[in-house]
């Protein structure tokens, strides 16, 4: 094949500079300094032919994406069925495509279709990954591209597998977080000057929101792992689902900790113990031990005295 000529080069380089950005033939023209479409057309075909410019059918419009040298030399050393291959694999993206649709679509034999995965995975052109929604299926994508999160399940998996390990930790710390801004000096009971006020007053309006919680862990580093609110938020009504958190103040992403869940954690029994909120005999309570009794005036028959009955 001849050398690709200095206008058409010119052209491709002009078309890298906005990565992966779409032209349509209007600003081809412009690129290329080109009124004339037949000319246009000729500087395309010896783009496309050496594999440098991909076409592109987006809203029914033609468009043409610059593909970079490395990359075209790569396709160019491929067979012509390896190539088919490649190009469906690398138009379905992030998602990923299903080994029983790409025999499918490409139309060729199981073997020679095998035969070409076989050897694009070898040479680290193509991997293979797990889905969690489809976990017996054989999904391949391009070896430098990153899988969807609805593909492998969000950044609380690990190898296609939900680690609740890591779910559990991070959930420990935003409960413990929110537990600090749901009772005052909560875990320093020796400070309080009232052991009675383990909570705060009517009103109190400072508990933790979803965006403190994720600032929190933003700026304490917690974890290498990249989440955003959405993820902290799902987190946080799993904890709720668990009666590990609930809403604050009627709102949608404002939390406090129940007392119930801090007594089960053990946080809130040392609380009581420490600071002597629980009973301290195991005797029975009974209104009737702190009550005062109407004395029964027995020219008063009419009269029913609940002391009385409750004691007949």
């Amino acid at each position: 094949m001849d050398e690709l000529s200095e206008q058409a080069h010119q052209l491709h380089e002009k078309m890298l500079e906005v990565e992966d950005s779409l032209h349509n033939q209007h600003s081809m023209q412009k690129l290329a300094h080109l009124e004339n479409t037949t000319d246009l057309m000729k500087l395309i075909q010896e783009l496309v032919d050496r594999k440098l410019c991909k076409l592109i059918k987006q809203n029914g419009e033609l468009m043409f994406k610059a593909v970079p040298q490395l990359e075209a030399m790569l396709v160019n050393q491929m067979t012509d069925d390896e190539q088919m291959i490649y190009s469906y694999i690398e138009a379905s993206g992030r998602e990923g495509l299903w080994v029983k649709a790409l025999k499918a679509r490409t139309n060729l034999h199981e073997k020679v279709v095998n035969k070409c995965l076989k050897s694009l995975e070898g040479q680290k052109y193509i991997k293979t990954i797990q889905s969690v929604q489809h976990p017996t299926r054989k999904i391949y994508m391009l070896y430098n591209l990153q899988p969807a999160l609805d593909v492998i399940g969000g950044p609380f998996f690990t190898d296609s597998e939900l680690d609740t390990g890591f779910v559990e930790g991070l959930g420990l710390l935003i409960w413990k977080f929110v537990a600090t801004r749901s009772y005052p000096h909560f875990f320093q009971p020796d400070t309080l000057a009232n052991p009675v006020q383990a909570s705060y007053p009517a009103g109190y309006s400072g508990f933790a929101t979803l965006d403190a919680i994720c600032e929190f862990i933003l700026n304490n580093d917690v974890t290498n792992v990249e989440l955003n609110s959405s993820n902290i938020r799902s987190l946080c009504n799993l904890l709720v689902y668990d009666d590990k958190l609930e809403l604050a103040n009627n709102s949608f992403d404002q939390y406090t900790v129940p007392w119930q869940s801090l007594v089960e954690s053990k946080f809130g029994k040392a609380f009581e113990s420490q600071n002597n909120l629980s009973p301290q005999d195991s005797t029975t309570f009974s209104i009737f031990d702190y009550g005062s009794k109407v004395p029964v005036e027995e020219e008063e028959e009419d009269k029913i005295y609940l002391d009385a009955w409750s004691h007949d």
